[in-house]
């Protein structure tokens, strides 16, 4: 074997030895290494000292620790100079890339304390898809872009459960009735919108009372999916003085404006579903005060939530606030 590989060898095998059990604790506070490439970086044990703010004694001591551990030579010093050896330079070189690392972990590790980081899982309804859920993502993207979204489609009925046993963070869901363990923030409210196929007597109206709807062939929502809005689309028209005749069910809005569409029936849906232009589909307001549907955003309380869904829920309601004013 040449020497050049037996003296790599051996400067291979002491920065190895730097990794015992002992320094590893010098290591988490990174004081040593800190020291050592202050010395290095000045060349001069007194004005390193001077920048680390401590005496150029308690200074050598650090080294002269640093290097036994090591079971080499770092620092070879004189009366005049300061140089790193062989074994020296190369330790800086990794001493250097330990430090931004450790620089770059404690970003880190504070961003996801802060709540600037992280991943958020968020249950969403396929509606919100259409309306408030890009305008949050993106406010959410422009103050906290570190932090990541990971979605899933659920309607609000399957949203529960799983906030509840932290499958989600954080659900955007539609109102609901048994929300006990969950905090609630309302997003925003939007207008139910009647669906006619364009051929039908009512497309040529903008606006609609609901008494007229009385023999009309409704598409509807299974209750066991989406319950709180066929409860309540059932109780505006109990309200007219008559109770909807059921045709068609299905759980996709696009579903039921499709067979809108194929003049298998009238709908009653949110105003977000204008988002999907159907050529034959026509949508009129419906002249009812409490023709509406609330959005909210739901969460585990919040000392179960994780920071970043707690900046989450932050920026959302503080943007909600927002279009309220």
């Amino acid at each position: 074997m040449g020497q050049s590989y037996l003296t790599g060898l051996l400067i291979t095998m002491a920065i190895y030895e730097c990794y015992s059990e002992e320094i590893m604790i010098d290591l988490m506070n990174m004081s040593a290494l800190i020291a050592f490439v202050e010395v290095a970086e000045q060349a001069h044990f007194g004005r390193a000292a001077q920048n680390l703010g401590i005496t150029q004694s308690g200074l050598s001591q650090m080294i002269k620790k640093l290097e036994q551990t090591c079971g080499a030579k770092l620092i070879a010093r004189t009366t005049r100079t300061v140089s790193l050896t062989e074994v020296g330079e190369i330790f800086l070189e990794h001493a250097r890339e330990l430090l931004l690392a450790h620089e770059l972990f404690s970003q880190r590790i504070g961003a996801v304390i802060q709540g600037d980081a992280g991943t958020v899982r968020l249950g969403f309804v396929a509606s919100a898809a259409l309306g408030i859920l890009p305008e949050l993502t993106a406010e959410l993207h422009i103050h906290a872009p570190g932090i990541k979204l990971s979605l899933v489609e659920l309607t609000s009925e399957e949203q529960l459960p799983r906030l509840r046993a932290g499958e989600i963070d954080v659900g955007v869901l539609r109102e609901i009735s048994q929300s006990q363990g969950l905090e609630m923030s309302l997003l925003t409210t939007e207008p139910l919108l009647l669906a006619v196929p364009k051929t039908h007597a009512l497309a040529s109206r903008k606006s609609v009372t609901l008494d007229v709807l009385k023999f009309e062939g409704f598409i509807m929502f299974p209750r066991t999916k989406v319950s709180h809005l066929h409860d309540h689309i059932y109780r505006l028209c109990n309200s007219a003085g008559f109770t909807p005749q059921i045709v068609e069910q299905a759980v996709q809005f696009a579903t039921i404006l499709g067979l809108v569409s194929s003049n298998a029936g009238v709908a009653i849906v949110p105003s977000s579903l204008t988002a999907i232009q159907l050529p034959n589909v026509r949508f009129l307001a419906i002249d009812h005060k409490d023709a509406f549907s609330r959005i909210y955003l739901a969460t585990r309380m919040q000392e179960k939530s994780s920071p970043a869904a707690k900046k989450m829920v932050k920026i959302s309601t503080d943007f909600a606030k927002g279009l309220k004013t």
